[in-house]
């Protein structure tokens, strides 16, 4: 008697409808992963961004540093911090009560050229790459922070310049000494 294997016509066929699915659905999510590289999908930034004009007189009016974003829509790592820091609903709410936040979008790759405005504010704080945050209080030199070094380092940067603003203490320098009665974290 022939192994079941061996008889004429099998038992197990391969079934060609089932592979060729297999193999449709696997090119659409390769050309669906390639476009999504090229087009990634929105990330809701949560931080409440102002427009640059009218952020130094709200300044001014509030006593509160301005925390300005400098980022390219084209930039991967302005993408992943925007995903992993101001997409986050608990740091959003932070840099929206801590600063006034504005974002500066360069658009000179898109357009050829960019708003006067964020052309001044490049060249004010001498911006030559992205992303790129820039503290700014008045009587104190601007803190910056180039490029992005993760999470944790980018929301230590933030509480720290925050602190520096407030404090009027000049990126570098040490702090004043606490006063008798003063606790720390406060």
């Amino acid at each position: 008697m022939p192994a079941p294997d061996s008889v004429a016509g099998g038992t197990r066929r391969t079934p060609w409808a089932l592979l060729a699915v297999a193999g449709v659905l696997l090119v659409l999510r390769i050309v669906a992963g390639l476009l999504e590289a090229h087009h990634p999908p929105d990330i809701a930034d949560l931080v409440a961004w102002r427009p640059i004009s009218g952020s130094e007189g709200m300044a001014r009016v509030t006593g509160k540093p301005i925390l300005y974003d400098f980022t390219a829509d084209w930039c991967p790592p302005c993408r992943v911090m925007k995903r992993e820091v101001f997409a986050d609903a608990e740091q959003a709410r932070k840099i929206s009560m801590l600063y006034i936040p504005v974002r500066v979008l360069d658009r000179s790759r898109e357009d050829g050229q960019n708003a006067p405005d964020v052309a001044a504010l490049q060249m004010r704080y001498h911006i030559d790459g992205f992303p790129t945050l820039v503290v700014v209080s008045p009587g104190n030199q601007p803190q910056v922070l180039n490029g992005y070094p993760g999470r944790n380092q980018t929301i230590a940067w933030l509480q720290s310049a925050a602190g520096k603003a407030r404090l009027g203490i000049r990126p570098g320098a040490a702090p004043p000494p606490a006063a008798s009665g003063d606790s720390v974290g406060r």
